[in-house]
């Protein structure tokens, strides 16, 4: 006699997604987005929690971490 055949159970992978919100270098929120203009070459750099609004000249090849720190190291030299 035969046994039932088992139902193999198949793992779903889902993709790990980073969060799009940054630490606010004033309120210390994570509410910090960065939107990019790549034909402009600026992002604009806002807050929502503190309202603190920025652009930054990017290059075409910049990312949204990268307009975020250019953002961060310049905020920091002000203060």
């Amino acid at each position: 006699m035969g046994r039932r055949k088992r139902r193999t159970m198949t793992r779903v992978r889902r993709p790990v997604r980073r969060s799009v919100f940054f630490r606010c270098p004033r309120c210390q929120h994570n509410s910090v987005v960065v939107e990019l203009d790549r034909k402009g070459g600026f992002a604009l750099i806002k807050c929502f929690n503190c309202q603190l609004t920025d652009t930054v000249e990017i290059s075409s090849t910049d990312e949204r971490v990268d307009a975020y720190a250019k953002f961060f190291d310049k905020y920091i030299g002000e203060v």
